[in-house]
């Protein structure tokens, strides 16, 4: 089910992760959005397992370590 969540919103999710501070120190924003956008269409797991490490890792650094709350949903949190 969260594959197909994320496959169904991808773009959307690719665009909220990759603007994340955390994010950008690790990764280039571009590629990370390229990544979420080809879960639309991919049944590679490799690409869900990527996205989902970095939506997860997003999540966890603004909880955890900027001490921000999380309420709502991933698009609230992230948004």
């Amino acid at each position: 089910p969260v594959a197909e969540w994320m496959g169904r919103r991808g773009s959307e999710l690719g665009k909220l992760v990759a603007a994340q501070e955390s994010i950008k120190e690790i990764c280039d924003p571009s590629n990370v959005e390229k990544l979420f956008a080809i879960l639309e269409g991919s049944h590679d797991k490799r690409d869900g397992q990527a996205a989902w490490v970095l939506l997860f890792y997003a999540l966890w650094h603004r909880r955890h370590i900027q001490g921000l709350a999380a309420e709502g949903d991933v698009f609230d949190c992230l948004g």
